[in-house]
């Protein structure tokens, strides 16, 4: 499960990776502009007769389509009882072109 918010200064992620441990969530930016979070539940197998399995198993992938205005090298994250909380800061917002303001010399 994932919770995904855009501000004015960020995009932020809360996703839910219960019993996976932080060195098994991997991210990633692919093509400058997608942000992949990825890992594994590593559950250990039980031999004998299951009643009930809900418990996610296996991989997982999740791919997230970002405005280009980001600073992937400042992408900040943090694992805490099972959520894994991603803070990727946008660039500033150019100006228009014609709001510029050129400071002139004089000879």
């Amino acid at each position: 499960q994932v919770d995904w918010v855009e501000t004015t200064d960020s995009h932020m992620f809360k996703v839910d990776v219960p019993g996976i441990r932080k060195e098994d969530i991997q991210l990633k930016v692919l093509d400058g502009d997608i942000l992949q979070i990825s890992g594994e539940w590593k559950g250990k197998s039980v031999e004998g007769t299951w009643h009930r399995l809900e418990r996610p198993r296996g991989p997982f992938l999740g791919q997230f389509k970002l405005s280009d205005r980001f600073r992937a090298y400042k992408i900040r994250a943090e694992y805490e009882n099972g959520v894994l909380s991603i803070v990727v800061p946008k660039k500033p917002a150019r100006p228009a072109a014609d709001s510029f303001r050129w400071p002139l010399s004089y000879y």
